[in-house]
């Protein structure tokens, strides 16, 4: 005999999600890529579960998941014993994210041109500011956010979260190398002629061309003194 069922009593619907491994996992993805974005890790670094998971209050198994993730997208890279570390780029891998990076930010900011209100541009405006008041007091590590964050902003108003999300890999990949090489010198710009404040006035205009072309200046510039010390017998690893 088969169960009836009765149309006037229903089933109670679950309204929340338990938040169980996956989500720890998710937040440790999410603060280890901040890291590698910031430059907050070392190229050849070597990441320990346990330390990290310490760190984080949580345990190994999520911390694993997220470095795991991390290597799947090439952030990280693992060596035949499981040890995960940063991984050191060559000269010519780092030219690669250079190059992707110029073009899918240089879309961006074309696109952002046709779509950013006033009051987006006064925020990239607002964060350009701070990052050179940061350079002029030698505080590397908040310029490096700042940095961080223009680029990011911009990108974002261009509305295109799968350009987003590619823009965001690269970042995980070369971000390690921001922090090693920046803080042995300071801005290749001077702050009256920094490609950031072009992209500002570009957008003001709406100007798609100019904003491309100067977003691709300002990481080309960047990318000079880090694809030099690559170059050199020190660096000179292929990832």
């Amino acid at each position: 005999m088969t169960d009836q069922i009765n149309p006037d009593v229903t089933e109670p619907v679950a309204r929340f999600t338990p938040l169980a491994r996956d989500s720890l996992s998710q937040q440790a993805y999410g603060e280890v890529r901040s890291f590698l974005m910031r430059g907050r890790l070392k190229p050849g670094e070597r990441l320990q579960y346990r330390r990290i998971s310490l760190e984080l209050g949580i345990s190994t198994t999520p911390v694993r998941e997220a470095l795991l993730r991390l290597v799947s997208e090439q952030a990280l890279c693992m060596d035949a014993r499981g040890t995960v570390m940063v991984p050191m780029l060559s000269a010519e891998r780092y030219a690669e994210i250079r190059d992707l990076r110029i073009n899918l930010e240089g879309v961006a900011a074309e696109r952002a041109a046709t779509l950013a209100t006033a009051a987006d541009i006064d925020a990239l405006k607002a964060l350009h500011e701070a990052h050179l008041a940061a350079e002029a007091e030698g505080a590397f590590d908040r310029a490096l956010e700042l940095n961080e964050r223009f680029h990011f902003h911009l990108s974002a108003l261009a509305g295109q979260p799968v350009l987003f999300r590619i823009v965001e890999m690269l970042w995980t990949q070369g971000g390690p190398f921001l922090n090693h090489f920046y803080g042995r010198r300071r801005s290749v710009w001077k702050p009256v002629q920094h490609p950031h404040g072009v992209v500002i006035r570009a957008l003001r205009k709406g100007d798609g061309a100019a904003a491309r072309v100067a977003i691709g200046a300002d990481i080309r510039g960047g990318a000079e003194p880090i694809l030099a010390q690559l170059a050199s017998s020190e660096f000179a690893q292929v990832a």
